[in-house]
Order: C-alpha cells, then sequence, then structure tokens
C-alpha cells in the first residue's frame, strides 16, 4: 500500500469543491456503509474451515478500511485548508526538532573548552527526529492493528452458509428428502432440474437442453414473463438468448418455464420461507420436481441443489 493514498484509492473521490463539511461527512458515512456491506460479502464467501482464505481476506479487509480511512482523513485536510484560505496541495513545512550540524560542531567545541569531557559524555548532542520514518511506524502499527481485528471478526463470523445448509437439511428429513449438491457454475437451477427429470420420471436431459426449452417457452409466452423482468434495453429477445448460450444465473422465471415447458409440478424449499408450489394446480397428478434453493451457499449468488429420496442416497 503507498503512503499516498490519495493516488490509489480504490473508493472514488466523493469531495468537490461546493461541498459542505455536513455534505461531506454524509458522503463518508455513505462509504463506510457501502464497505460493510462488501466486507459482509467477503466474509459470507469463506467457507469456515479454510483458514488460509479466512487469512486472505482478512489481510484484504484490513487494507481496503485502512485505505477508506486514510482517504477520508485526507478529504477532511484538504477541505479544512481550503476553509482557511490555504493551498491544500502545498507541501507541509519542514520542521527542525534536532540541531544542525555546524551549530553542533560550535557547541562541541565550546563544551570542550568549558567543560570536561565526563559531563560532556553525559549529556550527548540530541538527534534529529526523522518524521517520515514515524509515519511509516505509525501507519504499519495501524494497519497491523486492523489486519489482527478483521482476523477475529473473520474468526467470530458465523457460517452462514453452513447453517443455511443445515436449516434446509433439517426441513427436508421429515419429507424423507437428502441434499444432493449440484455443480456451482451458473447453471445449477438446469443441472438440479435435470437431475430432478432423471429421478423422478426417468427422462435423460442435459443442463443445454433445459435451457433451450425454457427459452423457447418464454419466447412463446412473452406476456408471462416480461413483466416481472428488469431490462434496461427492453430487449426480451436477448434476454431468452443470453438463457441459451451463456451461463446467466436462472430464478424463479425460469423454474416456472421449466416447469411447464416439461409438465411438472416443482417445489422449492428453502431456510427461513414457506415451500414455493409452482404448478402443483396445473399438474396435480404428478410428482413434483424438488429443488433445494440456498442463499448463503456461495458468495457469487443464490444457488439450487436437487432433492432426492433418502432412499436413492
Amino acid at each position: 500500500m503507498s503512503e499516498n493514498n490519495t493516488n490509489i484509492s480504490p473508493f472514488p473521490d466523493t469531495a468537490n469543491a461546493n461541498m459542505t463539511m455536513e455534505e461531506l461527512l454524509e458522503n463518508q458515512k455513505e462509504e463506510q456503509k457501502k464497505l460493510t456491506s462488501k466486507i459482509t460479502a467477503l466474509r459470507k464467501g469463506v467457507p469456515k474451515s479454510d483458514k488460509r482464505k479466512k487469512r486472505e481476506v482478512a489481510s484484504r479487509i484490513a487494507d481496503m478500511e485502512y485505505d477508506l480511512k486514510q482517504k477520508h482523513e485526507e478529504e477532511i485536510r484538504v477541505f479544512k485548508a481550503k476553509e482557511a484560505g490555504l493551498d491544500p496541495n502545498a507541501p507541509e513545512p519542514e520542521i527542525d526538532d534536532g540541531i544542525s550540524l555546524d551549530r553542533l560542531n560550535e557547541l562541541s567545541l565550546a563544551d570542550e573548552q568549558k567543560k570536561p569531557v565526563e559531563e560532556k559524555a553525559a549529556h550527548p548532542p540530541k538527534k534529529k527526529v526523522n518524521k517520515a520514518k514515524l509515519r511509516i511506524e505509525k501507519r504499519n502499527a495501524e494497519m497491523e492493528r486492523i489486519r489482527l481485528q478483521a482476523e477475529e471478526d473473520a474468526e467470530n463470523q458465523p457460517d452462514l452458509a453452513a447453517l443455511e445448509t443445515e436449516a434446509i437439511r433439517k426441513l427436508v428429513i421429515p419429507m424423507k428428502l437428502r441434499i444432493k449438491q449440484v455443480v456451482a457454475d451458473g447453471h445449477c437451477l438446469y443441472n438440479a432440474f435435470a437431475d430432478q427429470l432423471k429421478a423422478r420420471y426417468s427422462r435423460d436431459v442435459t443442463y443445454m437442453e433445459l435451457r433451450k426449452l425454457a427459452a423457447e417457452h418464454m419466447r412463446q409466452h412473452p406476456d408471462d414473463f416480461k413483466p416481472f423482468l428488469y431490462l434496461e434495453d427492453d430487449n426480451f429477445d436477448r434476454y431468452c438468448d443470453d438463457i441459451v448460450n451463456t451461463a446467466r444465473w436462472g430464478g424463479q422465471l425460469e423454474v416456472l418455464a421449466l416447469a411447464r415447458s416439461s409438465q411438472v409440478p416443482v417445489d422449492i424449499i428453502q431456510d427461513g420461507g414457506p415451500i414455493i408450489k409452482i404448478c402443483d394446480d396445473e399438474y396435480p397428478e404428478k410428482p413434483s420436481i424438488k429443488l433445494a434453493y440456498h442463499k448463503h451457499l456461495y458468495s457469487l449468488g443464490a444457488h439450487y441443489n436437487s432433492l432426492v429420496d433418502q432412499l436413492n442416497a
């Protein structure tokens, strides 16, 4: 980390010439909130058992906290300098806290004439204080304090992913189900759905086939889906193309498209909420596709797993 944080800070410069101190402090408060949210997300993404990753994240958090602190201090310094009519970019005057070498020599010669050698040795000349070195040492000490605090916070942070998975596991035990893990690669919904179709309907399909099936159904029934999508360019066809051609994560709308195109009901089980039933009234006689919905399992976002019968372990 550079000593001059104003040049490399990862945080955007929020101060401007017309801003009052109250506005500046309010902006800094918002930046602190955003940083806190980002730190929380980073900590959520670290498995509790991965101590190396915890240390890496703790170190990164310490850097982020230090950078923001330095940025805010610099903004306040610049504001106060401008308020006092001073140039905030002017270098700080060098304050000589010691004695120049020439003057030291003069005093030494005078001492030799007036005082015995023993007395001169008892009062050594005052050394200059290296202010730059002191600043670096102070900064390093502060960084170490923040790093240690971040590591302690990371150790004490609850493992939300493990807690959520355990809660879902307990929910599905009475249903005689178990969680079957699906790879988190952006295709988790489609892979979990394919696994369920094979287990409950003996249908062999790939995630890519299901992506095409969902996209085609959405294109054929746009009025059932477009009102629930936020599309910046209002390009529904592009959204459907992305379902087929990218690893776009699938959500509840895609589940609905899969359920109707496959003509099967779907149950989505989650922690802290009711079972979401999709198309159960349309296909009441058919066995339900059963999916587990995880909010905290991975730092990249929500995730779907397949719920299979315990007998099929």
